[in-house]
């Protein structure tokens, strides 16, 4: 007996984002016991999402002038409908160079968010450049002076309750590579650099799609139109056309 039908699988993958964080756990003070720098070369990240500091400078002496550091610093950075806390912070000391300055190694595509403040809240010309591959993502003042600055939450209740400034994170989109960071006026204090991106996490369903117009045969194995009354096989199922 000749049997066609025809299936039809549909994969439907889920897809979901996934971040990667890096962020400051500990003080790091900016010299080390001999006065040489503490964060000069020190990484930190992990699974290709590093970011490497650059602390080589000098007084007019040709002495060590350390800069970068990490203290401790409650900050909050994201929306008044989420937004997430971070207590400590790395912070430049200064203008960027070739010997104070960061880079970030991203491991894949996707979105760069970066939490960062003004070193000195009342100044206005501070900014912050990104680059990748010699292409500028990022060149703007991150300041923080007006209300138009920052939005405002309320944590805690009753007497307890206190009003937080919550800032916006700076978000670009990026590619595999290294994004040089940059602050050419002066110093920023960065809290914690995302990484997001989007990837296959499995196949949600498969569904059988049964076609209509598929062939329909009798129990002879021959086939029949539409107007045959009986037994008929189609899509490899039984059932009587009426």
């Amino acid at each position: 007996m000749k049997k066609i039908f025809t299936l039809i699988a549909i994969a439907m993958m889920a897809v979901g984002a996934q971040a990667q964080t890096i962020s400051f756990t500990e003080a790091i003070s900016a010299k080390d016991a001999d006065g040489n720098s503490n964060m000069n070369g020190r990484t930190f990240g992990s699974d290709g999402f590093i970011l490497t500091c650059t602390d080589t400078s000098v007084n007019d002496d040709n002495t060590p002038n350390p800069k970068l550091s990490v203290d401790g610093n409650t900050a909050r950075f994201g929306t008044t409908e989420s937004y997430d806390t971070y207590t400590f912070r790395l912070k430049t000391g200064g203008k960027s160079s070739s010997k104070n300055c960061l880079s970030l190694a991203i491991p894949s595509a996707g979105t760069l968010k970066i939490a960062v403040r003004s070193g000195k809240n009342t100044d206005t010309d501070r900014n912050l450049v990104l680059k990748q591959g010699g292409t500028e993502l990022f060149n703007q003042v991150i300041k923080e002076n007006e209300e138009t600055d920052y939005v405002t939450v309320t944590e805690g209740d009753g007497d307890e309750a206190k009003t937080q400034k919550v800032y916006p994170y700076v978000s670009v989109e990026v590619t595999a590579g290294t994004v040089d960071i940059t602050y050419p006026k002066n110093s920023l204090n960065f809290y914690a650099f995302i990484l997001e991106t989007s990837s296959p996490t499995g196949i949600e369903s498969v569904k059988a799609v049964e076609n209509e117009n598929a062939p329909m045969y009798n129990l002879a194995g021959q086939q029949v139109d539409k107007n045959f009354k009986g037994v008929v096989i189609q899509n490899g199922k039984k059932f009587i056309n009426k």
